[in-house]
């Protein structure tokens, strides 16, 4: 017969490895939860970055920008073929490069947006000839950006910046960089705005707004926009260096 010492002991380890086996369950519950949000998370994040990516390609797809643009070009092959042409050679790449966008969820070569860029300098410049000139120095260029990111900042520079002076307008796009990060500068001298004014529900904040969260998610990089009424306005993307083992 087993003595009542042995039977503790016997009852003291079942009740250990019941407790360790319910412990192990529930630690294995917890750690499945937490997989299973972790790709919730992954999930909803994929997601509005497409919502993001779409949004944004959309929305710089204007129709009176197309209108205005069709327009000018039609005028223009009547007068100059060859710049007729290029004008829907440029017309037609931009369109492609901010449907392309849409399925960008990477960051692309910052030379590749500057391509982008530069259709849509080129298409405004035939409606705008005198209005304004644009400086483009960019020594830093090994290095990249969500898709439309610096684009929709050269069109408000173009529509509420140097348009509306009337002439001597200048936009400057410019690179450099710091030990930590990549920096990229749209500047004008247009008429600039009051910050505390801006109302946040309008096309123009809702944009800045777009590129600042796709910014931040795929580059985890930032924007800050500053602007003086009367001085002009400049928008400064962030964008920090991979870090070095």
């Amino acid at each position: 017969m087993i003595s009542a010492p042995v039977w503790i002991i016997f009852i003291i380890c079942g009740t250990v490895l019941l407790g360790a086996d319910i412990l192990l369950t529930v630690m294995l519950i917890k750690q499945r939860g937490r997989a299973k949000r972790q790709r919730d998370d992954i999930e909803e994040k994929d997601t509005r970055i497409e919502e993001l990516q779409t949004s944004i390609a959309l929305s710089q797809i204007k129709p009176h920008f197309l209108y205005n643009s069709l327009n000018t070009i039609y005028v223009l092959c009547g007068k100059d073929l060859n710049k007729g042409r290029q004008a829907i050679s440029d017309l037609s790449d931009y369109l492609r490069s901010n449907i392309g966008s849409i399925d960008s969820r990477l960051p692309i070569p910052f030379e590749e947006e500057m391509e982008h860029v530069k259709k849509y300098l080129a298409l405004e410049k035939l409606r705008f000839p005198e209005e304004f000139t644009v400086s483009i120095v960019t020594p830093v260029t090994d290095f990249s950006l969500p898709a439309l990111t610096i684009q929709p900042l050269v069109e408000n520079a173009v529509r509420h910046g140097v348009v509306q002076r009337g002439e001597g307008g200048i936009i400057l796009i410019s690179t450099r960089e710091t030990d930590t990060h990549y920096i990229v500068s749209i500047s004008d001298n247009g008429p600039g705005f009051d910050p505390e004014g801006v109302i946040s529900d309008s096309a123009e904040h809702i944009g800045i707004r777009n590129v600042r969260e796709r910014l931040e998610r795929l580059s985890g990089g930032e924007l800050e926009i500053r602007s003086t009424t009367g001085y002009g306005t400049e928008a400064v993307i962030r964008i920090p260096k991979p870090a070095i083992d």
